[in-house]
């Protein structure tokens, strides 16, 4: 089942804001902004809105978007195990439909992302992660290609270990023919 979210718009008016701050050179408007980014992290949801911009606000600057994506990755290292399974979930299925994104500084971003949430022992309970990777490299869209290629490369570098592994049923003997 397909996991539905959709933002308070207060909510992400104030989270855009915060992020549009946290660009400031100001050091104590960033730490401010780094605060508040902290408190938020209390709220369940506050990772949906934060994959939202991401992927869905294709209407901000690129350098907003990405941020919000770079804050997200530094929230799955740090708190991902106690992300709730929908918010887990939406932000695997964000990123996985938003790979080939125009941008390619929001691709590089959502590349980043799946490889942290792969890096934190998702891989085995992503199982669809590196078929779907694959599949995408049959793309005849350019950008879909390069994103998927990227993450691959990304997960390749850092989970080379379980990669050659029998945990997962050693995927690189199906990737390395591709």
């Amino acid at each position: 089942m397909e996991y539905e979210w959709k933002p308070d718009q207060q909510g992400l008016q104030q989270i855009l804001q915060l992020l549009k701050e946290s660009q400031s050179p100001d050091t104590t408007i960033q730490r401010t902004v780094q605060q508040k980014l902290e408190q938020l992290n209390q709220y369940p949801d506050f990772n949906n809105y934060l994959i939202f911009v991401l992927t869905k606000l294709k209407s901000e600057d690129e350098p907003t978007r990405s941020l919000s994506g770079l804050i997200l990755k530094n929230n799955v290292k740090a708190h991902f195990q106690n992300f709730p399974n929908g918010v887990t979930d939406f932000i695997k299925s964000e990123c996985l439909n938003n790979i080939g994104d125009a941008s390619p500084l929001i691709r590089a971003t959502v590349g980043i992302l799946i490889t942290t949430i792969a890096s934190k022992g998702e891989l085995q309970n992503w199982p669809d992660l590196l078929p779907k990777l694959c599949s995408l490299l049959d793309s005849e869209d350019y950008n879909t290609c390069e994103g998927a290629f990227g993450a691959l490369q990304k997960i390749c570098e850092d989970s080379a270990e379980i990669l050659d592994s029998d945990v997962l049923d050693r995927p690189l003997n199906i990737m390395i023919p591709k």
